[in-house]
């Protein structure tokens, strides 16, 4: 593999880090115990009656300093039903319909996590349509992630499960046959956000919580990439993207950019270059007494390019848990 396609499929392994860890730090995820999910709808889980239980909030009643709800969605009798599409049913889509508190006495305020799509895991799953399609790929039975969801919360092979299903899989609209991966490969940033969250980010409300969502991924972005020695990606594909990273950079909210800003983007990887087969298989023996190991060390600069780079993807991916 050529030295420019290490650096590409890094990048595009940066990418999903970036999707994966990023909010993890503070855009949105609760990284208590193993927990991947939505802070504003399930910051902290509340144990009562041998049961989980979720208190869904909106950003303008949410403390995240503390990362507490303060006014929950489902008091006084009122319904949560985000990330519900009720016309989308089985073998589309999950059952789902507006969900109430538990209890309005003991339970005041706390809905069961087990009966809502909201996001979870790695890269945020979200939508019944998507719980069931994961869950029909990834589970027995596409009933698994539909009767519990809080699955791809608390259980890593879900939660890391649905992650790689998402990125390799689901595409921009029907009838389009790219996804996550293709588009990294091709070296677009804003195509990945576009599929992942374009709703909401491409571009956000000025006003929201996404425009500071998204300041907070490019900043994020821009520090895996620099701790990998990798360019960024375009922010082509996803409307506004390139102009948030401008203005981002020139108002000094993302000085990790710095170093990034005005350098030319990643280019497309490279195909690979065709190769004569081999006339006959080369036995284990033959290696023996040569110092082809060290030879190739010396002499492939992409050899040691690989070594250096996954050594720091490894405390970068460490960095991004602990803190």
């Amino acid at each position: 593999m050529s030295q420019h396609n290490i650096q590409h499929h890094v990048s595009v392994l940066i990418v999903l880090l970036v999707y994966s860890f990023a909010p993890v730090m503070d855009t949105g995820y609760s990284p208590y115990s193993f927990t991947l999910g939505e802070a504003l709808v399930c910051a902290r889980t509340v144990e009562k009656n041998a049961g989980t239980f979720c208190k869904p909030c909106d950003n303008n009643n949410f403390d995240w300093e503390n990362r507490y709800c303060e006014v929950s969605l489902v008091a006084n009798g009122q319904f949560y039903e985000d990330y519900c599409d009720k016309i989308v049913t089985p073998p589309y889509g999950c059952v789902c319909g507006p969900t109430t508190e538990v209890d309005s006495e003991n339970l005041s305020g706390l809905i069961n996590p087990n009966a809502v799509f909201f996001g979870r895991g790695a890269i945020q799953l979200s939508w019944n349509s998507n719980y069931i399609k994961a869950s029909q790929v990834l589970a027995e039975s596409a009933d698994t992630l539909c009767t519990q969801p809080d699955l791809v919360a608390t259980e890593p092979k879900y939660a890391w499960g649905t992650a790689l299903w998402f990125w390799m899989f689901s595409t921009p609209s029907p009838g389009e046959q790219t996804n996550c991966h293709i588009k990294a490969l091709e070296g677009s940033f804003g195509s990945t956000l576009r599929i992942i969250n374009g709703g909401l980010e491409c571009p956000p409300d000025a006003y929201g919580y996404h425009a500071e969502a998204v300041v907070t991924r490019l900043r994020y972005y821009c520090i895996a990439a620099t701790v990998m020695e990798v360019r960024l990606m375009d922010f082509n594909g996803c409307e506004g993207l390139g102009d948030a990273f401008d203005r981002c950079v020139k108002t000094g909210f993302c000085p990790e950019c710095n170093d990034h800003y005005g350098n030319p983007t990643m280019e497309p990887s490279l195909a690979p270059a065709p190769r004569m087969p081999t006339p006959k298989p080369t036995e284990w023996g033959s290696w023996r007494g040569e110092d082809w190991l060290t030879t190739m060390t010396r002499g492939n600069s992409a050899v040691k390019s690989v070594s250096s780079l996954f050594g720091s993807l490894t405390i970068a991916m460490a960095a991004c848990l602990w803190l």
